[in-house]
């Protein structure tokens, strides 16, 4: 028997590594812990992104036209904003291409990269209109931060049971090879979080 059949034979024996065979370390040895809102929102403003923050007496949507005073289209995933479009109802990337701001509510964040986790769950299925818009807001609850992504993939079931997801920290950006950052170049021109 050849070397190269004797290798061949035991990759046969030995397939993929069963379940749970390269455990991951306790978390608590995974990096800083530290979820708090301060964090993420420093995070967020070092990735590009922006936190909008409601006024006495304001609800969700009077912050979003504060913000976006020119909207015309504002198209929302969230019961708490009407706005002019349901995600639900865009039937064509064309018309997604119009929505000047999207409104949605994130699954949860992660303090150290500002980010924040979107499925098909909150998108409705709606994943690649949610970038063709102007602009993206995203709902957050304090509650539902962690500190780092370690603490993500190990404590939050959506790594595990989403079909698909994305993580977004701040806008689309690209930099050139002479390093110059264009924020908006591909997707969302900003990205805007409120506490709710």
């Amino acid at each position: 028997m050849s070397a190269r059949d004797v290798i061949m034979q035991r990759l046969k024996e030995k397939k993929s590594p069963q379940e749970g065979a390269y455990p991951l370390p306790p978390v608590v040895t995974l990096g800083d812990q530290d979820a708090s809102p301060e964090r993420f929102e420093a995070s967020l403003a070092l990735m590009g992104g922006k936190m909008l923050s409601l006024q006495d007496g304001e609800g969700v949507e009077q912050v979003i036209r504060r913000a976006f005073p020119e909207m015309r289209n504002l198209c929302t995933a969230v019961p708490e904003v009407e706005g002019t479009l349901r995600i639900e109802d865009l039937e064509t990337h064309e018309q997604a291409d119009t929505v000047d701001v999207m409104v949605v509510r994130a699954a949860f964040g992660v303090a150290e990269t500002g980010g924040v986790f979107l499925s098909e769950v909150e998108l409705k299925d709606h994943l690649a209109d949610v970038h063709l818009a102007q602009h993206l807001i995203v709902l957050l609850s304090k509650d539902e931060l962690v500190g780092n992504m370690h603490n993500a993939y190990q404590q939050r079931s959506e790594f595990r049971t989403a079909g698909y997801g994305v993580l977004m920290s701040g806008p689309s950006a690209t930099a050139d090879i002479q390093g110059v950052l264009i924020r908006g170049a591909q997707g969302v021109r900003s990205l805007s979080v409120i506490w709710a």
